[in-house]
């Protein structure tokens, strides 16, 4: 499997596809979809030219920091590194920016993925949608 890496400062098709595959139709969100995505920069992972992951990551004006959101993998590619390529690319691009630190508001259940990436969780577990969130950071 080759996969390439594509940073778009616009909310490309291919990252609502699978969005939508991830998020919507196997997790059962609703809300998939806002004012954020018009001003985050997003990154799609291909596997030629069909698209297999995506995360964005946006600077929040009110909490004062980076945030990456919306880290989805298609099911058939998980286990692969795939979410931490995507996480490293959002990491890049946050020092590129000047950002220092990095957050994300994880889903209970993916924690573990993140603490092994290097996130440490911090406040109360939240729900979003019905699902269990907490807040992670991660110095970059």
């Amino acid at each position: 499997m080759s996969v390439r890496m594509e940073t778009c400062h616009f909310m490309p098709e291919d990252a609502m596809k699978v969005r939508i595959l991830v998020f919507v139709e196997e997790q059962g969100f609703v809300d998939e979809f806002d004012e954020i995505d018009a001003v985050a920069t997003h990154f799609v992972a291909y596997d030629g030219d069909h698209p297999i992951g995506t995360c964005r990551l946006f600077w929040d004006d009110i909490k004062k920091r980076y945030t990456i959101g919306r880290l989805a993998v298609v099911k058939e590619y998980r286990g692969r590194s795939l979410g931490r390529r995507l996480l490293a690319s959002a990491e890049e691009e946050t020092k590129k920016q000047g950002g220092e630190a990095l957050y994300l508001h994880a889903q209970c259940r993916a924690e573990g993925f993140y603490q092994k990436a290097g996130y440490t969780s911090f406040g109360p577990v939240e729900p979003e949608e019905g699902c269990p969130h907490i807040w992670m950071v991660k110095a970059v």
